[in-house]
């Protein structure tokens, strides 16, 4: 079948088709005996060129191994199939373009009816999307894209081994919003819908343990159009960088924490309390360094366990811990405070030895009143300085004489 027996009409047909459209050979070069105009788009040769150049041998004109492609023709001819293929050839300035090959076996002439379409564009975007995919999988950070919606579509190997992350969350709200400390969740969805980036805390806890702390940074993707197509969640654990012994927050991210409560809330409600363990010196001397260590740890415990969910915690020193309640009411502070001295008027046992592990404990307010770190800071250590003066063991409230025996 020569090219100049096909039908005019045929021709102007197949020459509007944005594809190639050729009748090739069953022989080893697949050898061109007809070919469309847009096929010498394609591959950016005229059709003298291709002929002088590459004698119409199609393969020739092929980058990859053909002969791992014939292969595979004979075999589709043999199971009836048509073919359906992928690889690459070079174009006239150079360039590798990714073909993708349909072809209709013709037994009564051993031709192939072909189609090619270049398709290195999609390659190009699927190779970009693999790199990207390798980028957030290799990150030491937790990464979870939802939609537009907020539906999850993506995790990262971290999100993915993550133990505290609920498996089964289908929705990014779901999987934060619970555990979502110091700030308001409707300030953040609203800052979010209208693409603003956010910044929060997430905090897991089990039972009097935090096993999960993290800072999450989320950031709209938009289109050119600024459209918001995906949400995009960075995780960064802070209990890798936490205190070694009671994995809480470092005194900066205390302070920071604070300061955020600040800027997002402004006036407030909130209590700052210096808990510092009482003759702790005495027992590091007497018991050894890790009977101390674990006096820390059962501190740790029991101040966890009257932590609200926006409350924070750290370990302020080696013996102080301190202590942010949120927008509760002073007889609150008394109440959980009282418990915990009450608490401390029985005896320990750590490490085959029993004595008493006490606290005193310095208390400042807000009262509704922006007050700096520094200077609540300040008035909590006014406070535990008085305590102790007056006798260790018990607590007292700035500027008030709230005192618990």
């Amino acid at each position: 079948m020569l090219e100049w027996q096909i039908d005019e009409r045929v021709k102007n047909i197949l020459n509007r088709i944005h594809a190639g459209v050729l009748y090739c050979k069953n022989d080893n070069y697949s050898t061109i005996l007809y070919a469309n105009d847009y096929f010498y788009t394609i591959v950016g040769y005229t059709k003298e060129e291709v002929k002088r150049l590459f004698g119409n041998r199609f393969a020739d004109m092929v980058v990859d191994d053909v002969s791992e492609i014939l292969m595979d023709v004979a075999a589709s001819i043999e199971r009836g199939e048509n073919l359906d293929f992928e690889f690459r050839m070079r174009r006239k300035d150079g360039q590798i373009i990714y073909i993708h090959d349909t072809a209709c076996y013709d037994k009564e002439y051993n031709c192939f009816y072909i189609t090619i379409m270049d398709v290195t564009a999609m390659k190009s975007i699927e190779y970009e999307r693999e790199k990207f995919n390798s980028y957030l999988q290799h990150l030491p950070n937790k990464i979870i894209i939802s939609d537009s919606e907020g539906n999850i579509v993506y995790k990262n190997s971290e999100a993915e081994k993550c133990t505290y992350f609920d498996a089964n969350a289908d929705r990014l709200i779901d999987l934060v919003k619970p555990y979502i400390i110091g700030i308001d969740f409707e300030n953040l969805e609203e800052t979010l819908k209208k693409g603003g980036r956010a910044q929060y805390e997430t905090r897991f806890k089990k039972g009097t343990e935090f096993i999960g702390h993290d800072k999450n940074y989320i950031v709209p993707i938009k289109d050119k159009n600024n459209n918001i197509l995906n949400y995009m969640q960075v995780s960064e654990n802070l209990l890798s960088n936490s205190d070694y012994l009671t994995s809480f927050p470092t005194r900066a991210m205390f302070e920071y924490y604070y300061k955020q409560l600040l800027a997002n809330r402004g006036l407030m409600s909130a209590f700052l309390c210096i808990v510092d363990i009482d003759n702790f010196k005495s027992i590091n001397d007497r018991y050894g360094h890790l009977i101390g260590d674990e006096a820390i740890k059962l501190t740790a415990k029991r101040l966890t366990e009257f932590l609200g969910q926006e409350d924070y915690i750290c370990r302020y020193g080696g013996d102080e811990f301190l202590l942010l309640l949120i927008g509760i009411e002073e007889e609150d502070v008394i109440s959980r405070i009282h418990s915990l001295l009450e608490t401390s008027k029985r005896t320990v046992c750590l490490g085959g030895y029993e004595f008493y592990l006490t606290y005193s404990i310095g208390v400042a307010a807000t009262k509704g009143q922006r007050i700096s770190y520094t200077e609540l800071m300040k008035r909590a250590d006014e406070s535990l300085y008085e305590v102790k003066l007056k006798g260790k063991g018990r607590m007292i409230i700035y500027q008030e004489a709230c005192t618990i025996k």
